[in-house]
């Protein structure tokens, strides 16, 4: 049980248990300053992944609006078309009339008809 010393006296075995426990001590230690090392490296790596969450979420929140806006814009479209068409139905009921109207017209309405072109034309001017 006693063991030598480096300088030749022999160790009490308290001593020796004593270093034995500091050396554990000091593994321990070590062991705690990776352990922290990693820890710190770890949180770094959360902080970097967090932080491209972020950024992904705001780039789906832009695109999100983007996409509001544009259908938006696509309904808007829609809609004038959908008036546009009305419109041309409707001008064609009334060309259409007018057509026959025009065919049917005895001379005299004709200058009626006539009159009534004129003054569109004047107040149009």
């Amino acid at each position: 049980m006693n063991e030598i010393a480096t300088n030749g006296n022999p160790i009490h075995p308290r001593v020796a248990i004593r270093a034995q426990a500091l050396e554990e001590i000091n593994a321990m230690q070590r062991d705690l300053m990776l352990l922290h090392d990693e820890k710190a490296a770890t949180e770094r790596e959360l902080q970097t992944a967090q932080d491209r969450v972020s950024l992904l979420i705001e780039e789906r929140d832009r695109y999100r609006r983007d996409a509001l806006v544009y259908r938006d814009k696509l309904v808007e479209l829609a809609t004038s078309m959908a008036n546009i068409n009305l419109m041309t139905i409707k001008a064609t009921e009334i060309m259409q009339t007018v057509r026959e109207l025009t065919k049917e017209t005895p001379p005299q309405t004709e200058a009626s008809l006539e009159a009534v072109r004129a003054a569109m034309g004047k107040s149009d001017a």
